[in-house]
């Protein structure tokens, strides 16, 4: 019987599906909805972990849940670094700032749905594929350091 063999991150093949993903979007699966704009910059950050062929739609499903928790710790930290890690409760004793528990729980949760992308199984090894959103990271870079005469 004949070993298939996988292509490695470092191949023509792989360089060349990652080129060509560049530019493309990853699109949120039916029924998901983003809140606002800045969840959107968000789904673009973290989609770029891997080409647009390798998530699926229970990943991308995830992920949503994850961009969320994202946009709600980002938003809490604004909050926390306005008023600062102690506060005084309605007595004036000086307590930690509630904020910090907040941010600790959906820093946990997130990094529980994160986890669980990782172990979907998948048909290939989830570390290869980020390897191929890195690659991907870089001729993104690469196209952005140049002029407007290339294509996009």
């Amino acid at each position: 019987m004949a070993k298939i063999q996988r292509l490695g991150r470092n191949s023509v093949t792989a360089a060349v599906a990652a080129a060509g993903e560049v530019s493309r979007d990853v699109p949120l699966p039916e029924g998901v909805v983003l809140r606002d704009e800045f969840e959107l910059v968000i789904w673009r950050q973290f989609t770029h972990a891997r080409l647009q062929g390798d998530w699926r739609d229970l990943d991308l499903v995830l992920l949503a849940k994850a961009v969320r928790v994202e946009s709600d710790i980002r938003r809490h930290q604004i909050l926390l670094d306005k008023s600062g890690p102690v506060v005084k409760n309605p007595r004036g004793t000086p307590i930690p700032n509630p904020l910090i528990s907040i941010i600790d729980t959906l820093q946990r949760q997130q990094l529980a749905i994160i986890r669980s992308l990782s172990l979907a199984q998948t048909e290939t090894d989830p570390r290869t594929k980020n390897a191929a959103g890195f690659a991907q990271t870089g001729f993104r870079n690469l196209i952005d350091g140049t002029d407007d005469l290339i294509a996009r």
